[in-house]
């Protein structure tokens, strides 16, 4: 079975998606989608949200994926949230919404569900060498930029999570 992780973010005004594919053969890859214009919450973020959902449709085929996941975004209910924060809510949001849609089994986690579902309390202080290592996958990732490795690595456990909690 395939399954598909996903992290939304906004970097320098653009909508940024990282997408970790867990393949059968325990491979992982990695693809990352800017949004083809400035993100403005106002003007255009249902055209931005469209053009990453269709990016998604586009790998769920590609790859027959059988499940998704998100790496949720951190916030504190204090906080006071950003148009930047709103849309990457909105964006995982839309792309959960797609998932089960279609039918995919699909899951959200922020990082205290992928310590207790991977058993492993300090995962997050691990490298992705080391994580791939500790669960037999295959990494897949061409050179990841200094900026992208943390999203990837968030990106990489929750797809591990999803494959755990399908399976088990």
């Amino acid at each position: 079975m395939n399954y598909l992780g996903i992290n939304c973010s906004v970097d320098k005004g653009f909508g940024k998606v990282i997408v970790v594919i867990l393949n059968s053969d325990n491979e992982v890859m990695r693809y990352v989608f800017k949004s083809p214009s400035v993100f403005s919450f106002k003007e255009n973020s249902a055209e931005i949200l469209n053009w990453h959902r269709d990016n998604i449709i586009s790998l769920i085929s590609q790859y027959n994926i059988e499940g998704i996941s998100i790496k949720k975004t951190e916030s504190s209910p204090y906080a006071r949230l950003k148009n930047s924060d709103i849309f990457k809510l909105y964006l995982e949001g839309v792309l959960l919404s797609l998932a089960g849609s279609i039918g995919k089994p699909n899951r959200h986690f922020y990082k205290s569900n992928i310590k207790a579902i991977l058993n492993d309390p300090v995962i997050f202080d691990l490298d992705i060498d080391t994580i791939c290592a500790n669960f037999n996958v295959v990494n897949c990732f061409d050179d990841i930029p200094n900026v992208e490795v943390e999203s990837t690595k968030d990106t990489l456990l929750a797809v591990l999570s999803l494959k755990r909690k399908i399976v088990i």
